[in-house]
């Protein structure tokens, strides 16, 4: 910060000069207003412990490639949302459906199609939800409790013939909110 604009030091090189009360109350001011207008999130804290979990494998993080709400039609109040994630090895939709009893359905393919095993992470203590996919690379979770999630989608067991790459290529998606 230049300090000719709070009048303490000349305007050809005073900004190394320590700052005095006025800038102090400038940043001040301008911190109540970031947290007034911009706050952090409450969970912020829960967010960043459960995203860097996942710290000590070796995964390939999958990126968000679209999020678009999707009318339920004949379900009535019930909502539908699809996103997908893309990574070099492997593309991961979902559909999340809300439920009556507050819970959500979470349907997903994977792309190219395969039987692998498919986690999903849930914030807090409770254990992973773990499914396996079927040769189409359908999967599904049902009454799963809202909140942050993340899923992990886990390589075939090694097999002759099969590369040590593909072996040990995890896809993880960022952490959403159900």
């Amino acid at each position: 910060m230049d300090r000719a604009m709070t009048g303490g030091g000349d305007a050809t090189g005073g900004g190394d000069a320590p700052l005095d009360r006025t800038d102090l109350a400038i940043l001040s001011h301008l911190a109540a207003v970031h947290e007034v207008l911009d706050p952090p999130p409450t969970d912020l804290d829960d967010r960043v412990r459960f995203a860097i979990a996942l710290q000590h494998l070796d995964v390939e993080v999958a990126r968000l490639s679209e999020d678009a709400l999707v009318g339920s039609g004949a379900r009535g109040g019930e909502r539908t949302r699809t996103i997908t994630f893309d990574a070099a090895s492997r593309t991961v939709m979902i559909s999340i459906a809300s439920r009556p009893d507050g819970s959500v359905r979470l349907d997903g393919w994977l792309a190219p199609a395969a039987v692998l095993r498919v986690e999903l992470r849930l914030a807090g203590p409770a254990p992973p939800l773990v499914v396996t996919c079927d040769e189409a690379g359908r999967f599904g979770f049902d009454q799963v409790p809202p909140g942050l999630v993340q899923l992990l989608v886990h390589p075939p067991e090694f097999a002759a013939g099969a590369s040590a790459e593909a072996a040990a290529a995890r896809v993880v998606t960022p952490a959403f909110v159900l």
